[in-house]
């Protein structure tokens, strides 16, 4: 397993591969309002993450070429991996880490409910697409199906002994897992650690 060290953000180590990820979120959304139970008045912040080929779970986002900025890398990486086209002078920065092998960079993009479901929707529809285009052996250039085999909406909510400390027992690509945690403790400004526990 992979210790990951937190790093001031944005130092770059050449002798290591530089990656660039991306956290797309909203402070709050009504995930269950369509749910008969006491849940469904629950308004939370919830945050799109990725399922990899491999199994594990991540940001959107990949290393560095040659001679490219962070903030470039995040631009392509983002339109390759989930065909979103990202103004950059609206990311923030979250939080870097390293390990052995390769330092991270994480951002954040704070939309509004309507946008990040609308962006959700247009991963969706391009997920679709490249589906189509496997099936019918078409070129495609992004990473769904050979990187990228599903998309999900994460509710940072929990709810008794379910939720976001739940999920946090994933399995998760990298630093991803590190990410996600500071993210939450210190953009969202929350804290499920230990919570319901005697």
């Amino acid at each position: 397993m992979n210790n990951h060290t937190r790093i001031p953000f944005g130092q770059l180590n050449k002798d290591k591969k530089n990656a660039v990820f991306l956290a797309i979120y909203t402070d709050e959304i009504s995930p269950w309002k369509y749910f008969k139970y006491e849940i469904e008045q629950i308004r939370c912040p919830a945050v799109i993450m990725i399922d990899r080929w491999d199994g594990r779970i991540g940001f959107p986002g990949g290393t560095l070429e040659e001679d490219e900025s962070l903030l470039e890398a995040l631009k392509r990486e983002i339109y390759e991996e989930i065909g979103i086209k990202v103004r950059i002078n609206q990311v923030t920065n979250i939080v870097s880490h390293e390990n052995e092998k390769l330092t991270t960079h994480c951002y954040g993009l704070r939309v509004n409910e309507l946008e990040f479901l609308h962006i959700y929707y247009h991963i969706l529809n391009n997920f679709a697409r490249s589906i189509l285009k496997h099936a019918y052996e078409e070129e495609d250039k992004s990473h769904f199906m050979s990187e990228i085999t599903g998309i999900k909406i994460v509710p940072i909510f929990q709810h008794k002994d379910k939720g976001i400390n739940k999920f946090l027992e994933n399995s998760f690509a990298g630093s991803s897992k590190e990410d996600l945690e500071v993210f939450i403790d210190e953009i969202l400004n929350l804290n499920f650690k230990n919570k319901d526990k005697p």
